[in-house]
């Protein structure tokens, strides 16, 4: 019955306890703030109910209504989601698949469309060249949102990856790292945002799905929920966009609670990282390359393998919590097509990435024999 979770962040009962206080009335939220701009030297914070609000919010913040922001082709589909719930149209840019980065000669053709703001997201917890980037955007007149909501424990040149950005982007949901039982932040790095009064609410609903994974995400138990059809884990799922909100007193209360284990877990996951790589490489599989000058994270090890047998051999090994990455690419998303400009262009990385991409967990619920066992997937055995 054992299986294991793809991605974990620690969450205890102790958390849950305090959550409950938040949600009982006890308001932290200051003390999140504080936090938040101390890690990231950040000028300003913004609070929000989760990743996807923050980055709906950062667009809107930096593209007038009518103008042209730049996504990547391929990624998380909340990035869609974030965008259709703006008044900005939408330029595509192709990403490497050696990197996760963005392809740089299609991003100055996205750009040569006049987008006024470029989402770049690093993808598993693996670094993005910033300075690259930022560059090119700087080049246009546009600026960078750094979405970093996979991003704990990842540095760039030093620095904490979403305070390079002109705007950053946190997630505090379940499989981010930094657990809240859900939430979110806006960076505000350099440039201005309007104020927005976001209501925040108690969170019970946080609390509830923070008892859950506490309860049921652990080797000995994941397969129970894992089981169950409607719930739907481990699917990329298009959300339709929502009215934004506030991080709730609940979730700031568990994120207070978890986050000194949460930034010290990115130890356990860049060793387990760094060990099952071996084994990949050698197996012949792609690994991804970090850029001179960032560190990652590794939220998940995301490796490349052949097209003709991932499918099969991802379902094999779904019992050790490797899993397919976004198996579509955000323009062939029926209900976020039509927000693209450029949505018919040919984006080869995306595809590319849509088709081979298989990730591996890498988090300190693994046993030894857990990695063996992931070892003896990658070498076929």
């Amino acid at each position: 019955m054992r299986r294991q979770l793809p991605v974990h962040s620690p969450t205890t009962y102790h958390s849950l306890l305090t959550g409950l206080l938040g949600a009982a009335g006890v308001d932290s939220r200051d003390r999140v703030e504080s936090l938040i701009k101390k890690h990231w030297s950040a000028p300003d914070v913004l609070l929000t109910d989760s990743g996807t609000t923050a980055l709906t919010l950062a667009i809107k913040a930096a593209v007038p209504a009518g103008g042209v922001v730049a996504l990547p082709a391929w990624g998380c589909y909340d990035l869609a989601t974030a965008a259709a719930g703006t008044d900005a149209r939408v330029v595509l840019y192709d990403v490497e698949p050696a990197t996760l980065a963005p392809d740089s000669a299609s991003l100055q053709r996205a750009l040569a469309h006049g987008a006024r703001a470029v989402v770049v997201a690093h993808f598993y917890g693996v670094p993005v060249d910033m300075e690259a980037v930022t560059r090119s955007a700087a080049a246009s007149g546009a600026i960078v949102i750094e979405d970093a909501a996979q991003a704990v424990g990842v540095t760039w040149r030093g620095r904490p990856a979403g305070a390079v950005g002109a705007l950053g982007v946190l997630s505090f949901g379940r499989g981010k790292g930094l657990n809240g039982g859900g939430g979110g932040a806006l960076l505000i790095n350099n440039v201005a945002v309007p104020k927005v009064d976001l209501d925040a609410g108690a969170g019970f609903g946080e609390l509830v799905r923070a008892s859950a994974q506490w309860l049921l995400a652990r080797p000995a138990l994941y397969a129970l929920p894992a089981s169950l059809p409607f719930l739907r884990l481990g699917d990329t799922i298009f959300h339709a966009p929502r009215a934004p909100r506030g991080l709730s007193r609940a979730s700031a209360r568990m994120l207070l609670a978890n986050w000194e284990d949460a930034l010290a877990a990115t130890t356990v996951r860049r060793r387990n990282a760094e060990r099952l790589q071996v084994t990949a490489a050698t197996a012949g599989w792609h690994t991804i390359r970090v850029p001179e000058g960032g560190e990652a994270g590794y939220l998940r090890m995301p490796i490349l393998g052949a097209a003709s047998n991932r499918h099969g051999r991802v379902a094999d090994g779904a019992r050790l919590g490797i899993m397919p990455a976004y198996p579509q690419t955000l323009p062939s998303l029926a209900a976020f097509r039509g927000c693209c400009i450029n949505a018919s262009e040919a984006f080869p990385g995306a595809v590319e990435l849509a088709d081979r991409l298989v990730t591996l967990p890498t988090h300190a619920l693994l046993t030894d024999t857990d990695l063996r066992r992931i070892e003896a997937w990658l070498a076929g055995s």
